[in-house]
C-alpha cells in the first residue's frame, strides 16, 4: 500500500480551535467563555462505553417547577425528585404523553383541551450519565438541533448559549474536556419555546394542528464523542462513475483534526467492503498542533479505489440495493485514535428539463430524473412526522412496507427530517427520498430578513444537512426551495455548503414553477390540493389558455413534475372513524342537512381549518358536494361510507395513472408526482392515502391500482387503453381486452389486442375503443392484462355517458379543486339500482414464524348478471365460531395484494394479506366481506 508521505494528496488546514477555559475557573464562577465549537461531522467515534448517542437517562421539567439555576441544575448532585423520566430526547410534549398525561390525546377534540400556558416557561432537559474520559484525548459534546432556543450547561457550568444553539438541523461541536470527570457528570438545557417564525426550525405547516409546545425540546439526540489526539470528521467517499456504471473510482476524504499543543503523525486507515469485496488503503499524515488537515484518497494513488463491476444500488422496482460500507481509522503513535463507520451505495443520478417545443405547457420544461440512466416517473408521497416528532423504528419498517405495498418509489420531506434511521431504511429497501427545506415559515423569509446570526445558522444547517444525507442512496435530490426559490444570498448560503460537502445529486430551486439565480428554473409545480374528478387528472391543454401568468401551474393537470397534489380529503374506513370520533363529531363529516350543502355545516377537528385555508372552511363541503351530485344522495353515515370509499378510489387511481400514462407525452411529458400526503401525523379527514393508524381506505387501494408493476389503465380524456410497464425487463406475449358492461350485466362490445413489446418503463396506448351506442348512463368498462395462462393486471372502471364538464376559466386559484360548469357532474347514481350481489368467500391462514398469511377467495356465484361491485376485505380478530370479535377487532398494518374488487358471475378473485401473528392478539383470523351492492358478512381464516 502507498503510504502518504510518498504520494502526492489534497491537503487543507483549518483554522486553529480556541483554546478551552480551565475547568478551575469554570468553577469558580458557574460561567465560562463558549469553549471550542465547531461545525460537527457525522462521527462513530471508537472510545468508552460512554461513548455515542445519549439516548437515555433524560428527564424534563418546567422552569416554574424546577429549583435552581443552570449552575446547580446540571451538577451530577442536584436532587430531580418530581422531574418526569423519558425514554429517549424529544419534545416537551411527548415527553408529557410519555409520563401519561393526556390519555387519547387524538380522540375527538381532545387535544385542543390542552394547557397552552404550561409551554410558555423554559423547560429543562437533564441526563446524568457515566463518563470514563480519555487520559490522551478530548471528550466532545455534538448537539444535534434543538427546536426553539437552549442555553447548555455540563457540571455546573455554561457552555453554549441561546444565541447559538437553535435551529432544527443544526449541529454544534463543544469540547467539553475541561468540565467532565471521570465518572458521574450532568448534562442540562434550558430550553425555551419553539417559534416557527422567528428561528430556522420544523413546524407542521397546514399539514396538522400545531403541537401545544409548538414542538419545542430536543430534535435529535446529543452525542458524546471521545477522541484521542487526532479525531475524525467528515469522512465520506465521493464517486465517479462510468456512465454505464460499468466501473467507479471512488475517492476516501477525512478531515483530519489535531486537538492537542503539538503536531502529530497520524496513520489514517480507510476500509470498503461490500461481500467477498474488500478495499483497504492508508495513509500517513503530520497534523499541526490545534489544526485540521482534509486528506483525499484516489484511484490515481490506490489503484484498489477503482471497482471494475460494482455492484449498483437501485430503486427496488429496478433492481437491487446493495451497499458498500466504510471504517475509517486513525492512529497516533499506534494507538487507536477514532474511526468513524458509515454505508453509501453506489448510483447515478442526472437531472435535466425537458425540451420546450410548440404547445408545451411549462415555458422552461419539466423536471425530469434520471437513476442510472433510466428515465424515472417519480410516483411518490409527502411525509409527514409525528405530531410530537416522535419516532419508532418499527412504524417507519411499517409504513416503508406500505409504500412498496402501494407501488410509490418516493418520499418527499418538505423540511420535517426523520432521523438517519428513517434513510437508512430507504436505503435498504430501495425507496427515493426528496428532502428539502420547508415552506411558509422563517426558512423562506427573503435573505434581507435574516440577519446575520441567522444567516449563520441557516449556514451550519446546510452543512450539517449536505454531509448528513449525501452518501445515503435513496437521496436522489434536494429542493433549496419550497413555495419560493432562494433569492440570491440565501442560494449563495445553500449552495456553498452543499458544495463544501461534496454532494453529488441534482439540486432544484424551488417545488412551485419557480427559478433562482444558479440553479435555475425549477421545472416543477404544485397543486390542485381539493376536490377534482376522474378527468380531471388527464385533461392535457384546456385550462391553459386561460392562464394569464404562463408559469402558474396550481391548476395543472398531469403534466410536469407535480411536487404535491391531490384530490383533498380522505374518509377513513368506518373501523377508524370509530377510533377518533364520537358520534356526534361523525356526523358532522356526512350530515347533508346543514345550510351550505352536504357536509358543509359546523367545523370538524379532525379536519383543521388551515387545510381549506383556500375556501375558507374546515368542513367538508368541497369534496361532499361532487360525490352527492354525482353518486347520488346519502341518509347516514353507512350509504355516506360507500360513496365516499369508491369516489377516492376513482379519483386517485386516476390521478397516479394519469401522471404516468402521460410519461411518454412528446410535447408535455408528465415526469412525476407526490400525492399529498402520504401519511399524516394524527388522525385526519384530509391529505393522506392511509391514516394515522394504518387505516387503509379507498384511497390506499386505488394508489395501488395504479402501481401495479406491470399495469392497463383508462384514459379519460383520450378514451384509450394504455398499458404501462414499471418492471427493470421488458414485457412480451401481452394481450389487452376491453368489454363495456350495462348495469343489466350485458356485455355491450369487447375490444382485444396484442400488446407489442413494453420496454421497462414504458407505455404504449393499444386501444382506443368506442362506447357502444345504448349503453346504459352509468356502466362499466373492464380492463384485462393477460399472458397466455395468467392474468398480469385486471381493473374495473364505473362511468357515465354523462362526463363532468369541468370551468377551467374559475380553475386557476391557488390551491382551488376543480369548478364543476353548471349541471357539470358526470352520473354515476344507477350504480343505486343494482340488485344485491351473492358471493361464495372461503379464507385459510398460514403462518410462517411471527407472520401470518391469510387467503381468501371470493366467488361471484349469482344467477343473475349482476356484479359484487368494491367488494373489500379485512382481517379481523374472531372467535373460534368464525364470527368477528367486534368493537375495535380490524387487523393493522396489513398489507393486501389487491382489494375493493368488482366480479360478475363466475369470475373469482383471490386476495393474500400479509400481517404480524402478533396483532392477533391470541385471536382466531376471520374475513370480513363488504361491498356496494353487498350485505356484510364473515368468513372463517383458520390456518
Amino acid at each position: 500500500m502507498s503510504r502518504l508521505s510518498s504520494q502526492p494528496i489534497v491537503l487543507a488546514v483549518c483554522a486553529m480551535l480556541a483554546a478551552a477555559t480551565p475547568a478551575s475557573a469554570a468553577a469558580r464562577t458557574g460561567t465560562a467563555p463558549p469553549p471550542s465549537v465547531t461545525v460537527a461531522q457525522s462521527a462513530t467515534s471508537a472510545a468508552p462505553s460512554s461513548d455515542g448517542e445519549l439516548n437515555s437517562g433524560w428527564k424534563i421539567q418546567s422552569s416554574a417547577v424546577a429549583g435552581g439555576s443552570g449552575a446547580t441544575i446540571s451538577r451530577p448532585d442536584y436532587a430531580v425528585g418530581g422531574w418526569l423520566p423519558i425514554s429517549h430526547p424529544q419534545t416537551v410534549m411527548a415527553g408529557l404523553l410519555e409520563n401519561g398525561r393526556y390519555p387519547n390525546i387524538f380522540y375527538s377534540d381532545n387535544l385542543a383541551k390542552v394547557p397552552a400556558d404550561q409551554f410558555n416557561a423554559n423547560w429543562w432537559y437533564r441526563e446524568q450519565l457515566t463518563v470514563h474520559p480519555r487520559r490522551d484525548g478530548r471528550t466532545f459534546l455534538i448537539m444535534n438541533g434543538v427546536l426553539g432556543t437552549a442555553d447548555l450547561w455540563v457540571n455546573g457550568t455554561k457552555v453554549a448559549d441561546r444565541s447559538q444553539l437553535q435551529g432544527a438541523y443544526s449541529r454544534l461541536e463543544y469540547d467539553i474536556t475541561p468540565y467532565v470527570r471521570d465518572g458521574q457528570n450532568a448534562i442540562a438545557l434550558d430550553v425555551a419555546k419553539n417559534d416557527k417564525k422567528t428561528y430556522l426550525t420544523d413546524s407542521q405547516l397546514d399539514w396538522n394542528p400545531a403541537a401545544p409546545d409548538q414542538n419545542t425540546g430536543l430534535r435529535f439526540a446529543p452525542r458524546l464523542a471521545q477522541a484521542g489526539p487526532v479525531s475524525l470528521r467528515n469522512v465520506h467517499v465521493v464517486q465517479h462513475n462510468a456512465a454505464n456504471l460499468s466501473s467507479s473510482d471512488l475517492t476516501v476524504k477525512a478531515d483530519l483534526r489535531n486537538d492537542t499543543d503539538a503536531e502529530r503523525k497520524t496513520r489514517l486507515d480507510a476500509t470498503i467492503s461490500h461481500g467477498a469485496t474488500r478495499v483497504a488503503v492508508s495513509a500517513d499524515v503530520t497534523v499541526p498542533a490545534k489544526s485540521t488537515r482534509t486528506v483525499t484518497l484516489t484511484p490515481a494513488d490506490h489503484r484498489s479505489l477503482h471497482l471494475a463491476h460494482p455492484a449498483v444500488w437501485w430503486p427496488y422496482q429496478l433492481g437491487a440495493q446493495p451497499l458498500y460500507h466504510l471504517t475509517a481509522r486513525a492512529s497516533v503513535d499506534g494507538r487507536a485514535s477514532d474511526r468513524t463507520d458509515e454505508d453509501f451505495g453506489i448510483r447515478t443520478v442526472t437531472s435535466s428539463l425537458t425540451p420546450v417545443t410548440a404547445g408545451t405547457h411549462a415555458s422552461h420544461g419539466s423536471r425530469r430524473f434520471v437513476v442510472n440512466g433510466v428515465p424515472l416517473v417519480i410516483r411518490g408521497g409527502g411525509w409527514s412526522p409525528d405530531m410530537f416528532m416522535r419516532y419508532d423504528p418499527r412504524n417507519i419498517h411499517d409504513q416503508l412496507s406500505y409504500v412498496k405495498n402501494l407501488g410509490l418509489n418516493t418520499l418527499r420531506f418538505e423540511g420535517n427530517l426523520p432521523p438517519d434511521d428513517m434513510f437508512a431504511q430507504m436505503d435498504r429497501e430501495g425507496i427515493l427520498a426528496m428532502p428539502g427545506w420547508q415552506c411558509c415559515d422563517r426558512w423562506e423569509d427573503p435573505s434581507s430578513k435574516w440577519p446575520d446570526a441567522l444567516k449563520a445558522n441557516a449556514g451550519n444547517q446546510a452543512t450539517h444537512v449536505a454531509q448528513w444525507l449525501r452518501d445515503h442512496p435513496s437521496v436522489f435530490t434536494f429542493f433549496q426551495g419550497s413555495d419560493e426559490a432562494p433569492d440570491a444570498a440565501k442560494e449563495a448560503i445553500y449552495l456553498a455548503a452543499f458544495a463544501a460537502a461534496d454532494w453529488s445529486t441534482p439540486q432544484v430551486s424551488a417545488a412551485e414553477y419557480k427559478s433562482s439565480p444558479k440553479l435555475g428554473s425549477s421545472g416543477s409545480k404544485e397543486g390542485p390540493y381539493n376536490y377534482v374528478p376522474p378527468g380531471y387528472w388527464w385533461a392535457n391543454g384546456p385550462e391553459t389558455a386561460n392562464q394569464k401568468d404562463p408559469t402558474y401551474t396550481n391548476a395543472g393537470s398531469a403534466w410536469a413534475y407535480d411536487t404535491e397534489t391531490s384530490a383533498g380529503n380522505t374518509v377513513p374506513t368506518q373501523d377508524s372513524l370509530n377510533r377518533f370520533l364520537t358520534a356526534a363529531d361523525q356526523q358532522k363529516v356526512w350530515d347533508p342537512s346543514t345550510a351550505g350543502g352536504p357536509g358543509s355545516g359546523p367545523d370538524i377537528y379532525h379536519v383543521f381549518p388551515k387545510y381549506n385555508a383556500y375556501t375558507k372552511t374546515a368542513r367538508m363541503g368541497q369534496y361532499n358536494t361532487p360525490l352527492w351530485n354525482r353518486y347520488g344522495h346519502w341518509s347516514d353515515m353507512a350509504s355516506y361510507q360507500k360513496i365516499a370509499q369508491m369516489g377516492g378510489y376513482e379519483v386517485t387511481r386516476a390521478q397516479f395513472e394519469a401522471y404516468l400514462g402521460h410519461s411518454k407525452d412528446a410535447v408535455n411529458p408528465s415526469t412525476g408526482v407526490i400525492y399529498w400526503m402520504l401519511n399524516k401525523a394524527w388522525p385526519s379527514l384530509h391529505w393522506n392515502l392511509y391514516n394515522y393508524d394504518f387505516d387503509q381506505p379507498g384511497v390506499y387501494f386505488g394508489a395501488k391500482k395504479a402501481g401495479e408493476p406491470v399495469h392497463v389503465m383508462y384514459d379519460y380524456a383520450g378514451k384509450s387503453i394504455k398499458v404501462a410497464n414499471l418492471t427493470n425487463t421488458a414485457q412480451s406475449g401481452l394481450t389487452a381486452t376491453a368489454r363495456f358492461i350495462d348495469l343489466d350485466g350485458t356485455v355491450r362490445a369487447t375490444a382485444r389486442q396484442a400488446v407489442p413489446s413494453l420496454a421497462s418503463q414504458d407505455v404504449r396506448t393499444v386501444l382506443a375503443p368506442k362506447v357502444p351506442a345504448g349503453i346504459s348512463k352509468t356502466y362499466f368498462l373492464e380492463l384485462t392484462l393477460t399472458r397466455p395462462g395468467a392474468t398480469v393486471s385486471r381493473n374495473v372502471y364505473w362511468l357515465s355517458t354523462k362526463t363532468d364538464e369541468i370551468d377551467w376559466s374559475k380553475t386557476l386559484g391557488e390551491g382551488s379543486g376543480a369548478v364543476f360548469a353548471p349541471g357539470g357532474y358526470a352520473d354515476l347514481t344507477g350504480l343505486r339500482s343494482l340488485p344485491a350481489a351473492k358471493i361464495q368467500a372461503s379464507a385459510s391462514t398460514r403462518r410462517n414464524g411471527g407472520e401470518a398469511t391469510t387467503t381468501v377467495t371470493i366467488r361471484n356465484v349469482g344467477s343473475k348478471p349482476v356484479p359484487t361491485v368494491f367488494t373489500r376485505a379485512d382481517v379481523r380478530r374472531g372467535r373460534s365460531d368464525g364470527h368477528a370479535l367486534g368493537g375495535d377487532d380490524q387487523v393493522l398494518p396489513i398489507q393486501w395484494s389487491d382489494n375493493d374488487v368488482t366480479l360478475w358471475p363466475g369470475q373469482s378473485a383471490t386476495l393474500t394479506a400479509r400481517y404480524r401473528v402478533a396483532d392477533l392478539r391470541g385471536a382466531t383470523p376471520v374475513v370480513g366481506l363488504t361491498g356496494w351492492n353487498l350485505a356484510d358478512q364473515t368468513v372463517p381464516a383458520r390456518g
